[in-house]
């Protein structure tokens, strides 16, 4: 199969090509440069495998030659999916769950809260100016932490909550059975859509890990921030559209929101000039689960699905496996 590998880090890459030994394959840092080379090469069958924030429209999926299209991670926002169900391209992601990815991802967000908690932009002021014994922090042991989110990254979070002594209010899709939360040592566990917003007056902490869909887009809007504890921090490791943006500029400047820290951005890459950095934000460049660790379970499973779809085994991870279907159904 001939695959092109739309990646911005060559180092990502050269941890996924030996997982996709047998195939062809091509790398790209940027969609420009692989539609400059795909309008060479139309006539041979194309298996996509793409960054997220990269995005797979009309203009690549009209090709006749994309047969697949395989997103390197588990968020897929980035593909028109209704376009690629259209077409009879099926669309297939990395889930978190049980793999590194949600490890790595967890352990960022651990770093977030102890960074906020410390005021770790203080102390590269202080250290820029000569100063010692300030900023004074406070200790993360004890609070109460609201988690969106019990995928894989919410569970993983929550195993290493555990030693610092939290309350910790977990949030899921779908309701959670009888017991679940004390099955996860946790004080409550709840639905996005029915608790959120009871649970957020209280917490100390709010991490966000939850995919992005209609009912979470803008989770953190003016009535969140409202809602929010004084003080209160804001973590987003799922993905920008999570929070309003002028919502929480409102809330840092303000004072109502203490800190956040951020993996992913409206736009990206995030520069030092946007005005989010005029507040107390840490951040990083959208690299959760850029952790060597990380990326061979995701390209394990990149490669996994691409040959398990070549060989006609299954469409495990296939992310509009009902619509093509349906699209199957309607055309007999």
């Amino acid at each position: 199969m001939n695959i092109a590998v739309i990646l911005r880090s060559r180092e990502m890459f050269a941890v996924l090509k030996p997982f996709l030994e047998g195939h062809s394959v091509m790398h790209f840092t940027s969609k420009e440069d692989f539609l400059i080379e795909i309008k060479k090469e139309t006539n041979e069958d194309l298996a996509l495998i793409v960054n997220a924030g990269i995005l797979i429209g009309e203009d690549i999926l009209s090709f006749a030659n994309i047969k697949l299209v395989q997103q390197f991670g588990i968020g897929y926002e980035n593909v028109d999916l209704d376009y690629a169900s259209k077409r009879g391209i099926p669309v297939f992601n990395a889930p978190t769950a049980g793999t590194f990815n949600a490890v790595s991802v967890a352990e960022l967000s651990l770093f977030f809260m102890l960074a906020l908690a410390r005021d770790y932009n203080g102390c590269v002021n202080s250290i820029n100016h000569g100063i010692a014994n300030q900023p004074v922090g406070y200790s993360v042991s004890g609070k109460k932490i609201l988690i969106a989110g019990l995928g894989g990254i919410g569970l993983e979070l929550i195993k290493l909550l555990k030693p610092f002594m939290l309350e910790i209010y977990g949030l899921k899709h779908s309701k959670p059975e009888n017991g679940y939360a004390e099955k996860l040592g946790i004080k409550f566990a709840g639905t996005v859509d029915e608790d959120f917003k009871k649970v957020l007056p209280v917490a100390d902490y709010v991490i966000l890990a939850v995919p992005l869909a209609k009912n979470t887009e803008g989770l953190i809007g003016d009535e969140a921030v409202a809602l929010m504890k004084g003080g209160a921090c804001v973590i987003n490791v799922g993905r920008a559209g999570l929070i309003n943006k002028d919502s929480l500029i409102k809330g840092l400047k303000s004072g109502k929101i203490k800190g956040a820290g951020l993996d992913v951005f409206w736009e990206e890459p995030i520069h030092i000039s946007d005005e989010i950095f005029h507040f107390n934000v840490i951040a990083t460049p959208h690299i959760g689960g850029a952790t060597y660790e990380s990326i061979a379970d995701i390209s394990r499973i990149c490669a996994q699905n691409i040959n398990e779809w070549i060989n006609n085994v299954s469409l495990n991870n296939c992310v509009n496996k009902n619509e093509l279907y349906s699209n199957q159904d309607k055309s007999n």
